[in-house]
């Protein structure tokens, strides 16, 4: 089951002593956990990656390859930030690219 963080402490935990994977301005944050039942995640996206429209479109598109990809993160507790403003709007299929290069480098950990 995966829920969502809630906390900031927790964000900044997990962005502290986890480990860090970037690619193509998304950044995650990860820390495996010791219980195997239960993953958390957080999306953080900065007003300078465009409207609020955007960031909401962004946040849900996130979610769902999070959830799409739950049996992956078993143990993981993700934060997910977008730093990076582009000059234009990211595509699902290379976010879904950047989610499957980011799933296979957590399997090897």
């Amino acid at each position: 089951m995966i829920n969502s963080l809630k906390k900031s402490e927790s964000f900044l935990e997990i962005i502290s002593k986890g480990q860090k994977f970037t690619e193509s301005g998304i950044t995650f944050y990860f820390l495996k956990k010791n219980d195997l039942n239960e993953s958390k995640y957080g999306v953080s996206i900065k007003k300078i990656t465009g409207n609020a429209v955007y960031r909401n479109k962004l946040k849900r598109q996130i979610k769902n390859l999070i959830r799409l990809n739950q049996e992956k993160i078993k143990s993981f507790d993700i934060v997910v930030i977008n730093y990076q403003k582009r000059l234009k709007p990211i595509e699902y299929s290379e976010l879904d690219y950047i989610f499957n290069k980011f799933f296979n480098n957590l399997s090897l950990v």
